[in-house]
């Protein structure tokens, strides 16, 4: 299948690259070098990139309340999308920074007309801020920003090469799935997205690929989706 118009989500851990948390420059400088790549071959494309390697609200004080943590998700993506946005318009590519809500003179605030528009012109999007509410995942706004931009399917680069029953890093004989429906996804309790973003995915019907971040992996997976697992 060609794609002419993808979402990419990426983890905040990428940012990292080995070192696990903070800002990798070489790292994110390979990322860029990727989704050049793809944009290269014809592919419009649209960033939503997590917090991960700097904040994670799961690790927060028991006492701390959900909304200020997923206010604080939502701020820590921004350096992440601030340094993508940085390497790719260093490197001659033009790229624009929109987010849930307005950070006046970094990013104007989301209006998925004019982020159409912009990638009809050739240009790359990164969207940062979440959904701008609590409660949402990255995960989610992945999802909704895909819808609302009109994106063929939805990439999610992950650190296995699809989705499996289990972890497998702790289980290895956990089962890996070549496809699944969103139904499917959600009855099996599958935490490669949360069960809100898989289903407005698919009251959506837009289609998922989750792969397996690697040098060329994204070219790679973009000709072939089946070296991923594809969530239809």
């Amino acid at each position: 299948m060609f794609y002419n118009r993808i979402l990419l989500k990426l983890s905040g851990g990428l940012f990292s690259g080995e070192d696990g948390s903070g800002l990798n420059f070489s790292a994110i400088a390979k990322i860029a070098d990727e989704i050049i790549a793809a944009k290269n071959s014809g592919i419009e494309i649209t960033v939503v990139n997590g917090a991960g390697n700097i904040f994670r609200g799961r690790n927060r004080p028991p006492t701390f309340d959900r909304i200020a943590a997923d206010q604080i998700g939502f701020m820590a993506g921004i350096p992440n999308s601030l340094a993508l946005l940085e390497i790719l318009n260093g490197n001659g590519v033009d790229t624009r920074l929109m987010s849930a809500f307005e950070i006046p003179g970094i990013a104007r605030k989301f209006d998925p007309f004019k982020a159409r528009k912009l990638l009809q012109e050739g240009k790359i999007i990164i969207c940062a801020g979440g959904t701008g509410e609590a409660f949402f995942t990255h995960d989610t706004a992945a999802v909704l920003r895909a819808l609302e931009i009109k994106a063929d399917a939805l990439f999610k680069a992950t650190d296995v090469d699809g989705v499996y029953s289990e972890d497998p890093e702790v289980n290895p004989t956990a089962k890996r799935y070549d496809t699944l429906s969103y139904d499917e996804a959600i009855a099996k309790n599958l935490r490669i997205l949360d069960q809100t973003a898989f289903t407005l995915a698919g009251e959506n019907a837009l289609p998922i690929v989750v792969f397996k971040w690697a040098p060329d992996s994204l070219s790679r997976v973009l000709k072939n989706p089946s070296l991923g697992t594809i969530i239809s």
